[in-house]
């Protein structure tokens, strides 16, 4: 097969992907206007009194077991492909630090498998065809740096087994003086500055759902072999969610 071939199916296959992750990711924001619309709230002292669990985490599993997983039937009754998909919480895979060249363990907040992509991946097992979401707590503007220190987690790392060429943020923003527009501005100008992250297209509006309005698209280059890949980067307002 010679190289345009290759570039054709390469395209292609990015193509699919790229609109099954995007109705994925619709999903999730349909369920964060579920979480909404419940009007739940979380005591950041009760829980920390409660146990170990620490309040991001709680974040985490609260939103993937009471939301993800119960609701799927909303996404398989309109994706047939997406009838065995899952949503886990800390799942671990390898990867290839770029800085220092060592195998290290990479937990990944939440990790969404089983997307349906088999014929399309079809060199790949359906289990290792997944997207990897990670979470920040966003309670200060200061925050944004750490939410950058993820982007470039996803920058310099080489994986051992398959990764997508897309990646998944979520920003639980619990300042009611901050909103999704201020944090990706500053998420931008931290990129701006940075040596460590290749941009190619800084955080840019990319609307995954109807009536929410806080999901953004930046693209980067990996470290190891400057491909190519996108970040999905969803910013929820949990600032009437948490209460101190």
């Amino acid at each position: 097969m010679g190289s345009n071939s290759l570039a054709f199916v390469k395209s292609r296959r990015n193509s699919i992907t790229q609109k099954r992750i995007k109705q994925i990711l619709s999903y999730v924001m349909e369920c964060h206007n579920l979480f909404l619309q419940d009007g739940i709230t979380y005591s950041k002292s009760s829980i920390t009194a409660s146990g170990t669990v620490m309040f991001e985490d709680h974040l985490k599993f609260e939103f993937v077991e009471k939301y993800l997983v119960k609701n799927k039937l909303l996404l398989k009754s309109k994706i047939s492909e997406l009838e065995e998909i899952n949503f886990l919480c800390e799942t671990q895979k390898r990867y290839i630090d770029f800085i220092d060249g060592k195998i290290k363990p990479d937990k990944i907040d939440v990790f969404i498998n089983k997307l349906g992509l088999q014929k399309t991946w079809e060199n790949e097992s359906d289990e290792n065809v997944y997207l990897a979401l990670e979470c920040k707590r966003i309670l200060i503007k200061s925050d944004a740096k750490d939410y950058v220190l993820d982007i470039e987690k996803f920058v310099n790392r080489s994986h051992v087994d398959l990764r997508l060429p897309f990646e998944g943020q979520i920003a639980f923003i619990e300042n009611s003086k901050l909103n999704h527009k201020i944090i990706s501005d500053e998420v931008n100008s931290i990129l701006k500055l940075s040596s460590s992250i290749e941009t190619d297209l800084f955080l840019l509006s990319e609307k995954l759902h109807s009536t929410l309005n806080c999901t953004y698209l930046s693209k980067h280059k990996r470290n190891h072999n400057k491909q190519s890949f996108s970040i999905y980067h969803l910013m929820f307002d949990y600032s009437k969610v948490v209460l101190n």
